[in-house]
């Protein structure tokens, strides 16, 4: 069975590879305005997005607060319903933790920490939200995957992810989309790039302007971070990624 299924396989990656490396298999990305190799379709982007969110349940205490959930889950759906990625099901959580955090994992999952989430008005909220959409709909993390898996483990993971029958072919699946999910979740606390953190803040503008909040939201939450920075609380790393504080809130002054 293991030599039939990599027989199956290897023509499918050689044929993968040879495509990258002629540079075709690029698709329009309208987040990012460019054209882009995606190798990492939608159907096993969410495999591995739950994957990595089982691992968050276990690491971190999920809210069951109702009030707050609904607020976060309300204010969450209304900016993703006008976002640039329609092709997910974007799910929004609260994190029982006084951290000033919030990050996104492929496949649509959001997760805002219990710190920074008290310390925001409608409008931040919505705009912290529409910063980590803005990762999804730009593909940021997928892209990093790629770079840090490799094209080969990748096209691998989106051909079993459609592969059905033998009990031995889905726990086969299962191994590669944990894997998967667990360096996906690595790479989200490492951070982003900084031209990754600029793009999103972007479209956090973008995004909230659309949804009908104020698209001043997402410098004045950048502001709340800075005072809470000035008061000796750490901001995690995850938070500015590269550019400091201070560098975001001014370029965001030049797309008002």
């Amino acid at each position: 069975m293991k030599r039939c299924m990599s027989s199956k396989i290897q023509p499918v990656v050689l044929f993968l590879l040879v495509v990258f490396s002629a540079g075709c298999a690029t698709t329009y990305n309208p987040a990012t305005g460019r054209n882009e190799a995606i190798f990492i379709n939608t159907a096993s982007e969410v495999a591995i997005g739950n994957s990595s969110a089982a691992q968050i349940a276990q690491k971190y205490k999920i809210s069951d607060d109702r009030q707050s959930i609904e607020r976060v889950e309300s204010i969450g759906e209304r900016v993703a319903a006008v976002c640039d990625r329609q092709d997910l099901d974007y799910k929004f959580y609260l994190i029982e933790d006084k951290t000033l955090n919030a990050f996104t994992i492929p496949g649509g999952h959001v997760y805002i920490f219990r710190g920074l989430y008290d310390k925001l008005d409608d409008d931040e909220l919505a705009a912290v939200m529409a910063h980590e959409i803005g990762h999804v709909a730009a593909r940021h993390i997928v892209k990093k995957m790629q770079a840090s898996l490799g094209y080969q483990l990748l096209s691998t993971i989106a051909l079993i992810a459609y592969t059905s029958g033998q009990d031995d072919k889905k726990s086969r699946n299962a191994g590669y989309v944990a894997y998967a999910g667990a360096t996906a979740f690595n790479l989200v606390q490492l951070g982003y790039s900084r031209q990754d953190e600029y793009e999103a803040d972007s479209l956090a503008v973008k995004y909230t302007k659309a949804a009908g909040y104020d698209s001043d939201g997402m410098r004045r939450a950048l502001e709340v971070l800075k005072a809470e920075e000035k008061k000796g609380i750490p901001v995690p790393y995850i938070l500015r990624s590269h550019p400091y504080i201070d560098q975001r809130i001014d370029r965001l002054g030049t797309l008002a």
